[in-house]
């Protein structure tokens, strides 16, 4: 029991003896220091650059741990101090917890591993602090190549104590730090643990630089594609050449934003250098935390090497600008990646630029009638094309055209089919006949003039003057009599007060539906019993008496009649239901005559149309069907004075009679066309432009589709690679 308390006492005094002479050491070097400071010889100045090597060991005290923490050099003079350099350490134990190194007396510091070059004798370029000196240069290797051999990454010299705040048992004075073998008790505390410390800033790499895409989004290239076929869509409507200049200047833009690739693309990034732990890690956001919420993107394909959270501090690089990790200690790295596979593919713009040119392409393909601008085309560049101008119907009916031939008709006679649904001013299908309906077989035609009067507005005319105002005044006078002969023999009745008007040229009203109701198929009884309603004749219920108020009228067409407002409104309400059958009747007879075997047919198939003028006015009259714009159409077409028609377009159909004549074409209408064939195919004709643009915007849309395909194709390919290396590696 004894003898085990001797060995204890002795090593207790050979502990405390240790720690005395590295104290005492570390003292003797201070002085040193201090003399060496005081004679130096200058041999020149700290460069910029070799300063800003060593300020992040001025800026962080868990860089420079154990050496004592010094925040800044005493001057930028640097001196040069040769001789063997010795590293003196204290172990507590069994394991290293301080250390030094020492050239003739003075303590040394060595920046980024420089201590990997130190040789039996040294020559060494120091600058100074309160307690110690940094080299710059070791035996001709400097500082500058020292940080290239670490790739910016600066580490402590121990493995963990730089995570910890420190706390000594022992009361020993801060700046005693030197000796051989004596025992000082260091012990981490816990409970001031850091997650991570920042250890350096620099700039990215050229490698890493590469990970990020240093062309545009596609954005501005999209646009001004989308400008190019907005302007030519506008030429195409407005035929206006001057716009083809913005077309083509939309054209090059986009080309060459495609390729632009902005300054600040090239511009390195910063880098921080970090020593921490990961607390957790979201796999579906693709992100680990560091520190209290310090979130870091991750690339997706080191989601499986990366802890879920980790036990030991790792040296990791992280890019400022988009916090994502660029290094993971030196198993994990995107400059590696780089540098043996090569920097990924980007396809957003791509991505972009496909979406963009496939909806132009649609938008061009339906507004221009692509296909058949291409055939057309087709037929041109092989000879096989014949124009032909029109202009009257014989040759129009006689001319041996063929399917695709292009054709010009110009002619006069032509209407729009009566029983085609209304939508504005446009036709699709027409019919030219220049040989006017025969009056004396059709009465209705006879009657145009009566008919168009029946449509006037002012058919029923009215109007209150003196002679309405007496009578309005009489009939008052009148009920107030009766009801005061009522009051006398205490009879009450209700006496109704009648509106008055005069209707005037009430002659001339019976005379116009006298005649439109000879027509066949017309009911007019209705109309014709609110006209006898009006006067104080009697008339038998079926109007066998009609003929003799009509012969009343011929004899003072201008009788003026003061009636009833409502009876008039009842004889408008019959007029207007008249009007409808009057229409319908005479659009009947319309239609007879369009589909008659001497007309000729014209349809203009799908999505082409002729646009008429007088269908405008008719289409957009307030009355309606029932109007006199729409009765002086259908007049002018039963009289062959329809209109006049301009048509270009290619032939599609042609229509035959039994005879083996021509009865009527199908025809692809279209306003650009032109039987100038140079002018139809020249380079600043709308067919051509049409061509080119569409061929731009669906190569811009195919192109880009295959160059995604052979990114993502090769970015996955380099993915494995990549995964194949890492799967090994322990993390």
């Amino acid at each position: 029991m004894e003898f085990y308390l001797l060995i204890k006492i002795f090593l207790i005094g050979l502990a405390i003896f240790s720690w005395i002479n590295y104290s005492s050491k570390r003292h003797t070097n201070n002085r040193n220091l201090k003399d060496v400071i005081k004679d130096r010889i200058s041999i020149r100045k700290l460069t910029e650059n070799e300063f800003e090597l060593l300020e992040p060991y001025l800026n962080n005290k868990w860089l420079v741990f154990p050496y004592k923490y010094q925040s800044s050099l005493i001057d930028l003079e640097v001196s040069k101090i040769e001789g063997n350099c010795v590293r003196y350490s204290l172990y507590t134990n069994t394991e290293e917890t301080s250390f030094y190194y020492e050239i003739d007396g003075i303590e040394l510091f060595f920046p980024y591993n420089m201590y990997l070059h130190i040789s039996d004798f040294n020559v060494a370029e120091v600058v100074f602090t309160e307690k110690y000196a940094f080299v710059v240069k070791i035996n001709d290797y400097d500082l500058k190549t020292a940080a290239e051999s670490q790739g910016g990454i600066i580490c402590s010299e121990l493995d963990e104590p730089w995570m910890y705040e420190q706390s000594f048992d022992s009361k020993m004075p801060e700046d005693e730090q030197t000796s051989n073998d004596t025992v000082v008790s260091v012990k981490p505390n816990p409970d001031k643990k850091i997650d991570f410390v920042k250890l350096l800033e620099r700039e990215e790499t050229p490698l890493e630089s590469r990970n990020r895409n240093k062309k545009g989004n596609g954005l501005l290239s999209a646009i001004f594609l989308t400008l190019m076929t907005v302007f030519f869509l506008i030429y195409w409507y407005s035929n206006n050449s001057t716009i083809l200049i913005l077309v083509i200047f939309s054209a090059i833009l986009s080309i060459v934003f495609y390729w632009y690739q902005p300054r600040s693309k090239y511009d390195l990034n910063n880098v921080i250098c970090v020593k921490g732990l990961i607390k957790n890690k979201n796999v579906s956001k693709k992100e680990v935390i560091i520190g209290e919420d310090y979130i870091l993107n991750i690339p997706h394909h080191w989601l499986p090497f990366l802890p879920d959270k980790s036990s030991l501090p790792a040296n990791m690089d992280i890019s400022v600008s988009d916090r994502k990790l660029i290094r993971y200690e030196n198993t994990l790295s995107i400059n590696q990646e780089i540098e043996q596979f090569g920097a990924p593919k980007f396809a957003k713009h791509n991505l972009i630029l496909l979406i963009t040119g496939t909806i132009l392409s649609a938008v061009v393909y339906f507004q221009t009638s692509l296909v058949d601008n291409a055939m057309l085309a087709y037929q041109f560049f092989n000879d096989n094309i014949t124009a032909r101008n029109l202009q009257d119907e014989s040759t129009l009916k006689n001319s041996p055209i063929q399917k695709g031939d292009l054709v010009n008709i110009k002619i006069s006679g032509a209407s729009c089919d009566v029983n085609e649904k209304k939508n504005e001013n446009r036709c699709h299908t027409l019919f030219i006949n220049n040989q006017p309906i025969d009056i004396e077989t059709n009465y209705i035609v006879s009657i145009a003039e009566p008919i168009k009067n029946l449509f006037k507005d002012n058919f029923i005319n009215t109007r209150v003057d003196q002679d309405v105002i007496a009578a309005q005044q009489y009939q008052d006078r009148l009920i107030e009599l009766y009801k005061s002969f009522d009051r006398i023999t205490s009879q009450y009745q209700r006496y109704i007060k009648e509106s008055f008007t005069k209707l005037i040229d009430i002659g001339k009203i019976v005379i116009t539906v006298d005649k439109v109701c000879k027509v066949s198929e017309i009911d007019c009884l209705s109309v014709k019993k609110e006209l006898t309603a009006l006067f104080d004749i009697q008339v038998s219920d079926d109007l066998s008496d009609w003929e003799k108020f009509v012969n009343e009228s011929e004899i003072n067409p201008n009788h003026d009649e003061i009636v009833s407002v409502r009876n008039v409104s009842k004889l408008d309400n019959s007029i207007s239901r008249l009007k409808a059958d009057v229409i319908t009747r005479l659009k009947s007879v319309v239609s007879d005559y369009q589909h008659n075997k001497s007309s000729f047919r014209i349809d203009l198939s799908e999505n082409s149309y002729l646009e008429m003028g007088k269908l405008e006015h008719i289409n957009n009259d307030k009355s309606g069907p029932v109007s006199l714009l729409n009765v002086e159409y259908y007049y002018d077409v039963l009289f062959a004075k329809a209109g006049n028609i301009d048509i270009v377009g290619r032939v599609s159909d042609i229509y035959y009679r039994d005879d083996n004549s021509i009865s009527g074409l199908k025809i692809k209408a279209n306003s650009h066309y032109s039987t100038n064939l140079d002018e139809l195919f020249s380079f600043v004709s709308p067919i051509f432009v049409s061509l080119a643009v569409f061929m731009i915007t669906a190569l811009v849309s195919i192109l880009n589709s295959v160059v995604i395909c052979y990114k993502l194709l090769a970015n996955h390919r380099r993915k494995n690679k990549i995964l194949a290396i890492y799967k090994n590696r322990i993390i």
